[in-house]
């Protein structure tokens, strides 16, 4: 039971790290209809930046505090300066955005692998984590501090953007912007300003979610590209655009790595690309997307 029940917490802690990084690509490709493959450099600058300020500082919650607002303010100007003009020219297809992004992303890993290993001659690094919570807690078992801790900022990010996209005027300005452009400008509403925020309140939850993981797991030029596809699977399975879709899809993604890695480790490498498999074939809008033209 114990052995369980610490798998469980596991899966959980998995599972709000996964939805911390999906939750913003979610919200700038199902509301905006962007498809930013570079979410994951956000997220591994965030990690290398939190790094940096914990060093410098020696304290885990500065680093949670500003590291965020680097990959936040590089996430504004790249949507206002850089993929906007691409929409208004008509390249707002996904494959445009794909190659884009993608490129991008390839882009990042290599300046964050010459600095961190030529400059800085660091290959792996790791945040410091906070006095408060580098111990354990006793729940039935031992069980470390820090992973509770992951569970409860998932929640409450969740919360927090669940609140704002659908029961503040923020949220039904960007909701309305993506719907009907000329009518919400003719409230006086500066619609590419809005979405460059919306895409920079998402790049700084992926920051959020590059220091967490920078304190648990280890910091490295390779967790860009390694954190995009289990991304991309929480987001597909959850529905695009719904962040109940994306906390749901977030769960049964952490859960069935971890439970596969404990009890089933022949398939766990390739579990979640099996429950892809399944919903695109019984449910390919997602769990709780929309089908294709429903209202």
């Amino acid at each position: 039971m114990s052995f369980f029940l610490f798998n469980l917490l596991n899966g959980m802690q998995l599972s709000m790290l996964l939805f911390l990084m999906a939750i913003g690509f979610t919200i700038t490709f199902g509301l905006m209809n962007i498809l930013n493959l570079a979410h994951g450099a956000f997220y591994m600058v965030g990690a290398y930046m939190g790094y940096m300020v914990g060093s410098l500082t020696g304290s885990f919650w500065l680093a949670l505090l500003l590291a965020p607002l680097i990959p936040m303010v590089l996430g504004f100007l790249l949507q206002y300066l850089v993929l906007q003009p691409l929409v208004d020219r008509g390249r707002d297809i996904h494959l445009d955005m794909a190659l884009l992004t993608f490129g991008l992303l390839f882009f990042v890993v290599g300046v964050a692998e010459l600095v961190s290993i030529e400059i800085l001659h660091i290959t792996f690094a790791s945040i410091r984590k906070p006095a408060l919570l580098a111990g354990y807690v006793n729940i039935g078992l031992p069980y470390p501090s820090f992973r509770l801790f992951i569970i409860g900022l998932g929640i409450a990010v969740g919360l927090l953007v669940w609140l704002l996209l659908e029961r503040t005027i923020i949220g039904a300005v960007v909701r309305g912007g993506v719907d009907d452009q000329e009518t919400v400008r003719t409230m006086g509403i500066d619609v590419h300003l809005v979405f460059a925020g919306v895409f920079a309140f998402g790049c700084w939850l992926a920051g959020i979610s590059g220091v967490v993981a920078g304190a648990e797991l280890s910091i490295d030029s390779s967790m860009a590209a390694s954190i995009l596809v289990p991304t991309l699977i929480v987001v597909v399975l959850g529905g695009l655009g719904s962040v109940k879709g994306c906390f749901i899809g977030a769960i049964v993604v952490g859960m069935t790595q971890t439970l596969t890695q404990a009890y089933a480790p022949a398939i766990a490498a390739y579990s979640i690309y099996i429950l892809l498999t399944l919903i695109l074939v019984v449910r390919p809008q997602g769990i709780f997307g929309r089908a294709p033209g429903a209202a």
